[in-house]
């Protein structure tokens, strides 16, 4: 039979629950919008969303009102680097205390306008409210505008990770392949996954963190390869016509979806990283359903063609 299809596995483990140091401030502009300011970057995964919910439910604002402002690590309050999934894991929790202390200092100044105790009032969609009363209220622009030239600034840092506890985020992949003995082409037919990262602050965000990292993973698994000249160094496919990635008719159907929960040990936003484990699983799950098609161990990445002929040339002059 000249197709093949097999199935295979693999878990991930990877730590991904952030750390110090990282530091923020949160500020109430006198229009009432809140400024998220933290020295940390957005590499394209939406650090500046992200953070901006986690101070808008924090301090009780309408997420339209929140701005990030990150990237300027001469001016802004410092954070560590953004590289190993620990961006929202790391800087999320200097962001939230940074918005309860803002909320703590606002929640003060309405207690005077709304002659009512501080511990008498909640503050939701950037309104500040009497909790038994909910006629009796002030937005957060009445506020900005009764203090003037007063700022509300609240300040927020990371607190250290617990001793002697490891904070990971896990995952299982599972791929469904089809394999062309004649050809070597390997065809991913099906890939699922399961990923516990946490409490998913932005599941639209997330989602496509997963797939996106899935089809990286598909990728590292069958097509990039860089090609060195031994002699010289140098890269002899170094343009995107030579090194090859997945194209809309090599995506197989993705199935992705996240562990509910909640990781409060990690840290007390609950969230932990996300970007790399969805890449991890892919490859081996894969090599596990080439391996599981054809009876034969390819060892090497990428599953190019040439690499499934000749482990299966081997298997034969060794059978």
């Amino acid at each position: 039979m000249r197709l093949k299809r097999g199935q295979g596995m693999a878990s991930i483990a990877w730590g991904a629950g952030g750390g110090p140091p990282a530091y923020a401030t949160v500020r109430m502009n006198p229009d009432g919008t809140i400024d998220v300011l933290t020295g940390s970057q957005d590499l394209g995964t939406g650090a500046r969303t992200v953070l901006a919910q986690i101070a808008a439910e924090a301090i009780g604002a309408s997420i339209a009102d929140v701005r990030t402002v990150l990237g300027d690590t001469e001016r802004l309050p410092y954070t560590s680097n953004s590289w190993g999934s620990q961006t929202t894991a790391s800087v999320g929790p200097a962001v939230r205390m940074a918005a309860e202390d803002a909320r703590a200092k606002l929640l003060d100044a309405a207690s005077a306008m709304l002659d009512a105790s501080a511990d008498s009032l909640e503050a939701r969609q950037s309104i500040v409210r009497v909790r038994d009363d909910h006629d009796r209220g002030v937005t957060f622009a009445q506020i900005g505008e009764r203090l003037g030239d007063i700022m509300i600034l609240g300040q927020g840092s990371r607190g250290p990770n617990p001793d002697n506890t490891a904070m990971s985020a896990f995952g299982a992949q599972f791929a469904e392949v089809e394999v062309d003995v004649e050809t070597g082409r390997v065809r991913v037919l099906r890939l699922v996954a399961a990923h516990d990262s946490g409490r998913i602050i932005n599941p639209r965000l997330a989602e496509s963190q997963l797939e996106g990292g899935i089809l990286q993973g598909i990728g590292f698994a069958l097509f990039e390869e860089r090609v060195l000249d031994e002699t010289l160094g140098l890269p002899l496919n170094p343009t995107m016509h030579d090194y090859k990635i997945p194209t809309l008719s090599d995506v197989p159907r993705i199935e992705a979806f996240f562990v509910p929960g909640a990781d409060t040990v990690a840290n007390h936003t609950g969230a932990k990283g996300l970007a790399e484990p969805p890449i991890i699983g892919v490859a081996p799950a894969i090599a596990n359903a080439v391996a599981d098609a054809l009876g034969v161990e390819v060892l090497e990445l990428p599953l190019t063609p040439w690499r499934v002929l000749d482990a299966l040339s081997a298997a034969e002059k060794t059978g």
